[in-house]
């Protein structure tokens, strides 16, 4: 792919995020793109020769960037390595990304039949819930949580947390609530600094956490969720 031909991939997949969210995936076009961008329609097939072959290309494209977002905030925060941290920083990249928030819910005002379409993106995406438990018994291992808690437990009340917040946050990004309910709802801010502030009160040990293991296991698993994007792409 020439240099020309990566400046139009990415000028063809910013213009597909707008549509996206704008419109959402079942009345999007190839030409809608095409004229969005600019370009002649046969450029963007030659491109990607489908439109789901563009919306799979754009959702591996996001995740890439939210791995990034939320690697730099792991860099900037002093008390990055904490499970309080992690999950801050990964809300907060979240924030930052309205596409990536509509991945994590399944939004089905963005992606609408894409949801239901044979072999979509989402049919191995997230994961099962498995890998928080994991990820909180290695951070135990490490000195990062208490070792008295249970693990098992503990990923499951975070694991059944999580969508509600998300939610939030979709809610707060798409339709403003009116006056009178928008003083009964917490803001997504308070949502994230009230878990993070859970996650520190039950999880970090009373002497501290091991805050360089926690930062160098976050960034071994960073790098191992980017490989097996980039992995993902070249299928």
């Amino acid at each position: 792919m020439g240099i020309d031909d990566k400046e139009r991939e990415r000028a063809i997949l910013d213009v597909t995020v707008e549509l996206l969210l704008r419109h959402g995936y079942n009345k999007v076009t190839m030409s809608d793109v095409a004229d969005a961008v600019g370009l002649n329609r046969r450029l963007v097939y030659l491109l990607f020769p489908s439109k789901d072959a563009l919306i799979k290309a754009l959702l591996l494209r996001e995740l890439n960037i939210y791995a990034e977002v939320w690697n730099r905030y792991l860099d900037s925060d002093p008390l990055g390595g904490t499970v309080a941290s992690v999950y801050r920083g990964l809300l907060a990249a979240l924030k930052q990304l309205p596409l990536m928030t509509a991945m994590y819910t399944r939004d089905e005002q963005t992606f609408g039949k894409y949801l239901s379409r044979p072999g979509n993106f989402f049919a191995s995406w997230p994961p099962d819930p498995g890998p928080t438990r994991e990820y909180l018994q290695a951070m135990q291992e490490i000195g990062v949580v208490r070792q008295d808690i249970n693990t098992r437990a503990m990923a499951f009340i975070l694991d059944a947390l999580t969508p509600s917040i998300l939610a939030a946050l979709s809610s707060h990004t798409k339709a403003p609530l009116d006056d009178s309910n928008r003083s009964n709802q917490p803001s997504f801010d308070e949502l994230v600094e009230s878990m993070a502030e859970l996650c520190e009160c039950l999880l970090t040990p009373k002497a501290g956490a091991n805050l360089e293991a926690g930062k160098a296991m976050m960034r071994r698993k960073i790098e191992e969720v980017q490989a097996q994007f980039t992995e993902r792409s070249n299928a």
